[in-house]
């Protein structure tokens, strides 16, 4: 897949799609002859952007905007109305007639207005003052980072004028003492009314009451004998006639202002709703990636969680493999067996310089896409990218690409096949989020792989550097760990355990470096003191091993390697524990431990064969090997007696097998 990436992808986007959202308004309304297709094409810009509230815009992409639609339309200064299109427009989504609506004193609406203004444009200054009770100053100013033109000055003109005039108040004025775009250091703007029909009435109302009640009481004052109760009752008519009315109109606004204010109030919540259900997915995909252990359970607990809880059809990641070289295919749902294989089966090639798909862009330059119409980037697509396009069937998609730590490690893409609802920006800046958690997932994943492959390529050199000391135990280590391995796997332990008596195992005779070769090499019998200083090789194993500072699951390493000469009977050694005394871990080793020395060649004997090694364990089952471990173990070499038979040797007497 490949796109045009335009110039403007790497500016500044300090203008909100509500802003040319107006615009489209007030075309559709009035200009219904522009082309509003001819006009993106010409700003750079989707028709989705636009309709989608989190999108942002660059100073270029609105100026070619507003050049192209002052041209097609014909009105030089159509800024300024749009500007009060948009203000007093009652259509669906627009900010601030939702929020100004609910509103009746005009100062309280401007000062709302410095509030939100944020939500249309960055790197902006609005201020408000009040000068009356029938005037506002504003002062706008601009940062350093935007290159505003005189028509977005006009824009906002459109918008203070209109405010007042959407409020009820007539004879609006605007002044604009100040401006940018005259060697002013801000825009000033200063908004003038008169009052409102329901502030008119009310004033007439009282200044009626007062009036009739003032002129009976002159007239009263000079003799003029006009009765009392019917001027008071005149009176009291005129003011009840016209509170009635003045309460009707205000009825009426408050009525309008309310329906208002509960849509909006219910358009809040929805918003709030919107981002709980974010975090919730955000949480959720944070909680599987936390508890899995494997690079593919990650990947696959995030893309099952994405089909349950996201409303894309379907949904992929690709990882780059070790050498960044290409990306691959990892999981994904939604897609028929056939596009699957396919998926399988291609590589996005990371190292050609002539590509321009776009997941391998996405890759590079750690940008997310949004395509709406493949077929309207077809003309910037490779024709490998057009024909993996067509034949995986995809019309519209997301690619995010998977960043930690500023590297990135794959693809997280989804897309729409079936669906009808249009892929939006909102989309976008909840699959990075996403992508970021998953990204951290991965990268904790291959630093712990990292680090136990860093563990083990040491383990093994400790290990080497024991049998290197004597050609006759050489791969002794490894042999104990592979069937301490096995015996875990038949008893049904953890990955994690298996793990741990894995290094414990190839540790568990490290000790013996501290051993004279005249001892450990001497062919024949030992002397009782010599036997002794044999038996110091778990001590010292356990005082090495503690020194390595093993963590968390790994911490009982130095126990168990240092404990596989204990004895089920109290009989081992060093410290003569007994039964459940004795660590598991070492239990396992001991039996281990045990069939490779016998079946092995050593300076004071020959190896046993499989079969009479057997026998051997079965007889130390029960006072010196655990029996229910030399129950599975021998399940095991009964299963592979073929495989394991040596060469048959004579049997030699159990009194000589004690070295071991």
């Amino acid at each position: 897949m490949g796109t045009h990436l335009k110039k403007t992808d790497t500016e500044k986007k300090p203008y909100s799609s509500r802003i040319l959202d107006g615009y489209v308004k007030l075309i559709n309304s009035r200009y219904p002859f522009v082309d509003l297709e001819v006009l993106y094409e010409y700003a750079g810009i989707e028709s989705y952007q636009v309709a989608d509230p989190g999108h942002w815009f660059t100073q270029n992409q609105m100026d070619r905007f507003y050049d192209k639609l002052a041209q097609m339309s014909g009105n030089q200064n159509i800024a300024r109305e749009a500007g009060r299109f948009f203000a007093s427009s009652p259509n669906k989504g627009n900010l601030i007639h939702d929020i100004f609506v609910t509103i009746i004193d005009p100062f309280r609406a401007f000062r709302k207005m410095e509030k939100i203004s944020v939500n249309f444009t960055k790197y902006t200054d609005y201020r408000i003052r009040k000068l009356s009770s029938n005037s506002v100053e504003i002062l706008f100013k601009s940062g350093p980072d935007l290159s505003e033109k005189p028509y977005q000055c006009e824009n906002r003109k459109g918008m203070m004028e209109a405010i007042p005039t959407f409020l009820g108040l007539k004879r609006i004025t605007l002044e604009h003492p100040e401006c940018l775009f005259s060697g002013g250091g801000a825009c000033r703007y200063v908004v003038k009314w008169e009052d409102s029909v329901l502030k008119v009435m009310n004033k007439v109302k009282w200044g009626s009451l007062l009036a009739l009640i003032g002129a009976n009481g002159v007239n009263l004052s000079l003799g003029i004998k006009i009765p009392l109760f019917p001027s008071l009752s005149l009176s009291a008519v005129l003011f009840l006639g016209l509170a009635y009315l003045a309460k009707m109109k205000e009825v009426k606004e408050l009525r309008a202002k309310t329906d208002s204010l509960e849509k909006t109030t219910e358009d809040f919540f929805h918003q709030i709703d919107i981002n709980y259900n974010t975090t919730v997915i955000a949480q959720k995909v944070s909680e599987v990636i936390n508890s899995k252990m494997t690079l593919e359970e990650t990947v696959e607990g995030t893309i099952e969680t994405i089909r349950e809880l996201l409303e894309f059809d379907r949904g992929l990641i690709l990882l780059a493999n070790k050498e960044k070289t290409k990306l691959q295919f990892t999981s994904g749902y939604g897609f028929s067996e056939g596009y699957r294989e396919m998926l399988d089966t291609t590589d996005f090639s990371l190292t050609n310089p002539h590509s321009r798909g776009v997941f391998v862009i996405s890759f590079k330059e750690q940008k997310p896409f949004l395509i709406n119409d493949v077929e309207d980037i077809k003309k910037n697509l490779s024709l490998q990218s057009i024909a993996f396009t067509r034949s995986i069937g995809a019309k519209s998609f997301i690619c995010c690409p998977i960043v930690c730590d500023n590297e990135t490690l794959g693809i997280l893409s989804v897309d729409n096949i079936h669906s009808q609802r249009p892929l939006l920006q909102s989309d976008i800046s909840l699959l990075m989020g996403i992508a970021s958690i998953v990204g951290v997932g991965l990268k904790k994943i291959q630093l712990i792989k990292a680090r136990e492959t860093q563990l083990q390529s040491i383990i093994k050199v400790l290990a080497s550097s024991i049998d290197a000391r004597d050609p006759l135990t050489a791969g002794h280590s490894e042999k104990v760990a592979e069937y301490a391995d096995e015996i875990c796997r038949r008893m049904g332990l953890s990955n994690r355990y298996r793990d741990m008596i894995h290094i414990a195992s190839m540790l568990h005779d490290y000790g013996k470096i501290g051993v004279p070769d005249s001892i450990l090499k001497k062919n024949g019998q030992l002397t009782a003191d010599e036997y002794d200083i044999i038996k110091t090789h778990v001590v010292k194993t356990r005082i090495i091993l503690n020194q390595i500072n093993f963590e968390g699951d790994l911490a009982e390493i130095p126990d168990i390697a240092s404990s596989h000469h204990e004895q089920i009977d109290g009989g081992g050694y060093p410290v003569g524990l007994k039964g459940d005394q004795i660590p598991l871990g070492a239990k396992i080793i001991a039996v281990a431990d045990f069939f490779d020395a016998i079946t092995s060649r050593r300076h004071y004997r020959n190896p046993m064969s499989v079969e009479v090694a057997i026998a051997a364990l079965k007889a130390e089952s029960g006072w010196h090997l655990d029996p229910n471990i030399v129950d599975v173990f021998c399940e095991y070499l009964h299963e592979n007696l073929n495989a394991l038979r040596d060469a048959y040797t004579p049997l030699m007497p159990l009194q000589e097998i004690k070295r071991h």
